[in-house]
């Protein structure tokens, strides 16, 4: 009898023991919860391209340049003709490229941002300034923004200056340019274009050359990445591979005259942000 009162006071012992280590356990998995913050594993169920909506998976490294985790790039598909409605809503930030929008009347004239000189290059984005066409004024893009609170804007810029940037130049003030825009203007949705490029043979003296404008097009979509901007592919629209088709150039070799202006307008009618 006395052996087995002994077992049986072990074994209550060892039962209140084991009660109290799981308590134990518990306070303590409790305290490190409350300290340290458990983050879920990204999903890995968007791999690869998707055609129908133009979203592709982010492969990058890590942020480069602007130093923004980078999210996925989604380019404008192919749509229906998204019509007048559509076109006439939209506004364009443009560099010398495309100001033909503006000088040849393209669009309204309330719809192009452009500068006073028509050029807008990417070392000076931070402090860029335009002559914002409701009253002539020159303001900022996100003054502008703030004032008219686009639907669209389309930022038609990148090639003035590319030459003379950096990679981290480039898309540290492209980032910084669309957050301006944002906070000016929150419920603007902003479209970036890619870069057209150069006609073949191109000898400017502003030291573009296709490789040089076909890094620049990787930086714009580094850039929609980073700020969940649309990308538009204004390549598709008006070069051939890399490099501007001739029909489409002015005779300088780069600037978009009207034919490839009216291209570049068609395109962004069918391929519409949804």
């Amino acid at each position: 009898m006395m052996n087995q009162s002994k077992i049986t006071t072990l074994k209550n012992f060892m039962w209140a023991a084991g009660i109290v280590v799981s308590i134990a356990f518990v306070a303590i998995g409790l305290i490190f919860a409350m300290f340290h913050r458990y983050t879920l594993p990204k999903s890995n169920t968007d791999e690869g391209l998707n055609a129908a909506s133009g979203q592709e998976q982010d492969l990058s490294s890590g942020a480069l340049g602007s130093g923004i985790a980078r999210g996925e790039l989604t380019i404008l598909a192919e749509t229906d003709d998204a019509g007048e409605i559509y076109a006439n809503s939209l506004v364009y930030l443009t560099d010398s490229t495309y100001i033909g929008l503006r000088d040849l009347n393209l669009v309204e004239t309330n719809q192009v941002w452009g500068s006073p000189t028509g050029s807008l290059r990417m070392a000076n984005l931070p402090t860029a300034v335009i002559k914002f066409p409701n009253d002539g004024s020159e303001i900022s893009p996100a003054s502008a923004a703030m004032i008219s609170k686009p639907p669209v804007l389309v930022l038609a810029i990148g090639m003035d200056g590319l030459a003379d940037v950096d990679e981290n130049t480039f898309i540290t003030n492209y980032d910084n340019l669309i957050h301006e825009i944002k906070a000016a203007s929150p419920d603007t949705i902003i479209v970036c274009c890619g870069l057209p490029s150069v006609i073949p043979g191109y000898t400017g003296s502003d030291g573009l050359t296709v490789n040089i404008v076909s890094d620049g097009n990787d930086w714009v979509q580094m850039v929609c990445r980073d700020t969940g901007s649309y990308f538009l592919d204004v390549q598709e629209a008006v070069s051939e591979g890399v490099q501007l088709l001739t029909r489409f150039a002015s005779s300088n070799g780069k600037t978009l005259n009207r034919n490839g202006l009216e291209e570049f307008l068609s395109y962004i009618r069918t391929h519409a942000v949804p």
